[in-house]
This record gives structure tokens, C-alpha cells and sequence, in this order.
């Protein structure tokens, strides 16, 4: 029996643990026919091991593990497996197949161009002098922290504003504060703050609350905060992609013609 188990970050918000709940709740929905438990890596239970267990008294003989995360941090490359090569230990037969994170996916752009729909933007029109400041997450693995700024450049070729900058909430620089900073010195009249986020939690509260308290300090700009988009029918679209590349051993993190696409995508129309 085969059974996908879905793995989420965790967060001490118990309103971001219940949104990536509802997620997996619609990801049944997308695939009524298919057995699935979901888990932790912190912060949350189930967690692994125990989402692991679970599968298999539920009789699993083949467990497909999706991390629900966005990019390549350790999270992805090394935490995650050291705990699926631990609960490998103990269930010596079970087949297990580990997905890929969401990565560069060109319906993951689509989703950050939503968000800046929802928030009340036009990422085509006329947005000379608009900044677009996007917040990831941060890590400790510079090969991340890079690949997020890769994302931002994609974003900013697919888009009409004057600038896509980034900026962590944590872990590392520049942090929230530096980036609108910088935004501010580039000459920006207007910033869309972007956090990278699927989920809310205390770190995205944190961002609201930066935003709040820069807006009382630049009464003169104004500013726009974007939401979180885990349950963007488009993210529910790459998972069930990722679960198909898993289980058919095919999956790559990155789409390199994709990638090389978006070089020739409106690029001269600026």
C-alpha cells in the first residue's frame, strides 16, 4: 500500500500549523484516491518519525515523503533525510521515496504574481519608482539565501517594477529593515513588501509588525504588505507534481528550461 507523507516545516503559531493543515485537507480533495498523513520536522507534532510510524501501522509498504517547503535549505538537504534515514532503520523494508521541495517552478512565480494581485497591484502597469521588497525566511546555507535572490531577478524579469530587492527575517542580512533602506536610498517613492512565505506564524506577525512601525516612521511612503499563499490552488498544483516525480524517480529541483525561458520573456520590452 502506498501512502504520501506530507512534511511541514512547524511553527509555535498554532494558526500556521492549522493552515498547513487545510492545505493537506485540500490536497486529499485533489487526490481522493490516494492515502496520505502529514508531520512536523519541529515545533508541531506528529513528527517525522512518528508520521513515518503512522504510515506504516497503517500498513504502508511504500511511503512517498513530500517536503512542503520552498527552497534548498538544510531543512531540505539535510534534516529531513537524517530523519527518514533514522525511521529507515527501524522499518528495514519499506520503500521510500523523498520528493523535491517546491523550487523554481514557473506556477511559483505565477503564485508571487497572485499575491501581488491580492494585494491590490498591477505587476504590469505603471510602476515607475514602486519597489518590490521581497522577505524570505533565511538560512545558514548560503546556496539558499543565493537561490532566493535568483527568484527575486525572475520575478523582477516578469514585471514591470522599477526594482525587486530582498531581505530575510532571520539568520541572516539583509534583514527586513536594511532592504526598505535600501528601497529608500534607490529613490523608491513607493514599497510592496513580498514575504516569501506559505504560511503565516510568528515570523510573518513579525513582518507585519516591522512594516507597521516603518510606515509610522515614513509617513511620506506608501507601503503594501502581500499575503501568505500555501493554499494557492497553484502551490496544491506543484505538489501533486513533486508526489508524480517522486514516486516515478524523475523529479529534478530545478527547471532548467524554465529557467533559460525566462531570459527571453519581455526582457527586451524594457
Amino acid at each position: 500500500m502506498k501512502v504520501i507523507l506530507w512534511i511541514g516545516h512547524g511553527s509555535r503559531d498554532p494558526e500556521g500549523c492549522r493552515q498547513f493543515r487545510e492545505m493537506i485537507v485540500r490536497m486529499q480533495k485533489r487526490l481522493p484516491d490516494r492515502r496520505m498523513k502529514y508531520c512536523f520536522l519541529e515545533f508541531e507534532t506528529p513528527d517525522i518519525q512518528e508520521g513515518v510510524d503512522r504510515c506504516v501501522a497503517w500498513g504502508a509498504t511504500e511511503v512517498t515523503a513530500i517536503p512542503v517547503l520552498l527552497l534548498d535549505a538544510l531543512h531540505f538537504t539535510k534534516d529531513i533525510p537524517r530523519e527518514l534515514d533514522s525511521a529507515l532503520k527501524r522499518h528495514p523494508n519499506l520503500i521510500l521515496n523523498y520528493g523535491a521541495h517546491l523550487g523554481f517552478h514557473e506556477k511559483m512565480l505565477q503564485v508571487l504574481l497572485a499575491s501581488l494581485h491580492e494585494a491590490g497591484e498591477d505587476p504590469l502597469g505603471d510602476n515607475g519608482g514602486t519597489a518590490v521588497l521581497m522577505v524570505g525566511l533565511g538560512s545558514s546555507d548560503p546556496v539558499a539565501n543565493s537561490n532566493f535572490f535568483k527568484l527575486a531577478r525572475m520575478l523582477w524579469e516578469r514585471t514591470f517594477y522599477e526594482w525587486v530587492e530582498c531581505s530575510f527575517i532571520s539568520l541572516t542580512r539583509p534583514r527586513l529593515e536594511e532592504g526598505v533602506k535600501r528601497c529608500l536610498r534607490l529613490g523608491a517613492k513607493r514599497v510592496v513588501v513580498l514575504p516569501y512565505f506559505l504560511f503565516t506564524g510568528k515570523l510573518y506577525k513579525r513582518v507585519m509588525e516591522i512594516v507597521r512601525s516603518i510606515e509610522e516612521r515614513h509617513p511620506e511612503v506608501p507601503f503594501r504588505l502581500t499575503p501568505c499563499f500555501g493554499l494557492n490552488p497553484l502551490v496544491l498544483e506543484v505538489l501533486e507534481q513533486r508526489v508524480a516525480e517522486a514516486e516515478a524517480g524523475t523529479f529534478t529541483a530545478y527547471d532548467q528550461d524554465w529557467m533559460r525561458g525566462l531570459a527571453k520573456h519581455r526582457y527586451g520590452e524594457r
